[in-house]
């Protein structure tokens, strides 16, 4: 007997089983993903997004459906990898909207129905410039599905949406140009398939065993068309760029679409009216973050390189010089793509279990015995903490820098050089960070006190090797103090100033006048990392 309604219990198992789904799927999907950009990632990217919101649900207990629904629609949001994980996040703003306009704590199947039309309409308006046979064909196919059966039962209205999509996603292969070339389904519409096929078997379930996956379907059942030959060029944007936009409204948000239009491609808007998510294809990483600023409170930075993410998949062999793999683990976008430049491998600060697992995976099949792990903020450091124990559980040499931050993170790669062995580059980093003094300007998230006073919740907040030694509302101030102190106290010939997200216009250039008057043999380096901070200062 299936399920009548859909209840907390049912959104959980819903949740749950998607994410085994896309475990079990993810790498098909992979294979599939030759459009917009053949890097293979889709699969990735949608276990990543439901792996987070299912994390986010275990976390926050809700209580009833409604706020389950209302938390999973954020969480999802939050989560989201790719565009493709934009565009399955509003699956979940769809049924939080519906249910949020009725007081049942159980959801029809003509509610439903309303939430895939939902869905599918925000997700075509998300997209700046739509394309059929995509994802977003295969929603609006469920959506059709879905609400022929509207009068029916949930289950009526689940399996003819399912069945819908599953038409939709077998003709995507003829309705654009580059899947029809490589002989395969939509990577994106795949997911979307997978993800109402598992609410399909919960409420066919009832409450008890959910029926298993059998075997693939057709579409799924092949190699794929990912070749190596995909991988030697790509056309279009290097870059892929993700953040979330917080503090700003209706008319900023469309103003940045404009821009970020002009910019590049495959950009997708999704969320409101507090919080937005933001993807986008470019070249200009720079120009893409400051159109973010410029229309609000941009944070959860996510910069990837496609040529990245296609070595991942197709590894690189290291060269035969290489003794030490140098792994950055970076919050700072900035700083993670100098180490990019740098050739260094990169891992975001913050890499979920899957992306972790992938990260050593691929430092395994370098064959490399000893790996320096370098980390430019805590939560990057509890990254780099789950690596290194993941790395030692496989016998492989792991070290760590004395210290962590921006600036150490810079001094780090500077001096690690990976044809030497694992003793010399630390050895090297212990050397440089000794002679590295630091201070870094965040926001104070809470009250607290300080030996000078009570520091207000949202001050700006500066401190000198962990020490506050200035608090207040303004932020050159405090940045002058904190460079003024450190300068004054070490006979310094380098000063760098690492720009995060939450800095003020000009205040690097302000603080960088101020030294050229006042200490004018001090050489002074600006760089921008738009990390979770307002300034890192380091004098060597």
């Amino acid at each position: 007997m299936a399920l009548e309604t859909l209840d907390l219990d049912a959104l959980r198992r819903w949740v749950v089983t998607a994410r085994a789904d896309l475990a079990t799927y993810a790498e098909r999907i992979n294979r599939l993903n030759v459009f917009p950009v053949p890097d293979g990632d889709t699969g990735t990217n949608l276990l990543m997004t439901v792996d987070g919101a299912m994390g986010s649900l275990a976390f926050t207990q809700p209580a009833d459906l409604m706020q389950a629904a209302r938390d999973l629609a954020q969480a999802t949001l939050m989560a989201a990898r790719g565009n493709s994980g934009v565009i399955i996040s509003q699956v979940a703003r769809g049924v939080a909207e519906v249910l949020t306009e009725s007081p049942d704590q159980r959801m029809t199947g003509r509610q439903l129905a309303d939430a895939l039309r939902r869905a599918a309409d925000y997700a075509w308006r998300s997209v700046s410039i739509p394309v059929e046979g995509t994802i977003l064909t295969v929603a609006s196919a469920a959506a059709d599905g879905a609400a022929i059966q509207a009068s029916g039962s949930l289950e009526d209205v689940v399996t003819g949406a399912v069945r819908a999509a599953e038409i939709a996603l077998v003709n995507t292969t003829h309705e654009l140009p580059t899947l029809k070339e490589a002989g395969v389904v939509d990577a994106g519409g795949a997911g979307f398939v997978v993800l109402l096929d598992s609410l399909r078997r919960v409420v066919e379930a009832d409450a008890g065993p959910i029926k298993g996956l059998g075997e693939p379907p057709s579409w799924l059942a092949g190699e794929g068309a990912i070749r190596d030959s995909d991988c030697e060029s790509i056309e279009g944007p290097g870059y892929e760029v993700m953040f979330m936009l917080a503090e700003t409204d209706e008319s900023r948000v469309s103003r940045l679409r404009g821009v970020l239009d002009r910019l590049g491609d495959s950009l997708v808007v999704a969320g409101g009216p507090d919080v937005w998510s933001v993807h986008v294809h470019v070249d200009d990483v720079a120009a893409a973050l400051n159109a973010g600023a410029d229309a609000g409170r941009p944070h959860r930075f996510e910069v990837t390189r496609f040529q990245d993410e296609i070595t991942a998949r197709h590894p690189v062999p290291v060269s035969t010089e290489t003794k030490t793999l140098v792994v950055a683990v970076a919050d700072s976008p900035g700083l993670a793509e100098l180490a990019r430049q740098d050739e260094r491998m990169v891992v975001t600060g913050d890499a979920g279990r899957i992306a972790r697992a992938s990260a050593v995976r691929a430092v395994r099949e370098t064959g490399l015995a000893e790996v320096l792990l370098v980390a430019d903020g805590r939560r990057s450091g509890r990254t780099a903490d789950a690596l290194e124990k993941a790395l030692r559980d496989k016998d492989i040499r792991v070290m760590r820098p004395g210290s962590t931050g921006p600036t150490e993170f810079l001094a780090t790669l500077t001096v690690a050089h990976p044809e030497q062995a694992g003793a010399e580059v630390i050895a090297a980093v212990d050397d440089a960070l000794v002679s590295l003094s630091t201070g870094i300007l965040t926001i104070a998230s809470e009250e607290f006190e300080t030996p000078s006073g009570t520091c207000p919740k949202g001050a700006v907040v500066g401190r000198i090797d962990g020490e506050v030694i200035e608090y207040g509302q303004e932020a050159l101030p405090v940045a002058a103090r904190v460079v003024q102190t450190l300068v004054t106290e070490h006979d310094c010939e380098i000063v760098t100033l690492v720009v995060g997200e939450k800095v003020p216009d000009a205040l690097a250039d302000t603080l960088r006048a101020s030294l050229s008057r006042t200490h004018p043999d001090i050489e002074v380096t600006v760089v921008q990392g738009g990390g979770p901070y307002v300034l890192a200062v380091g004098v060597e």
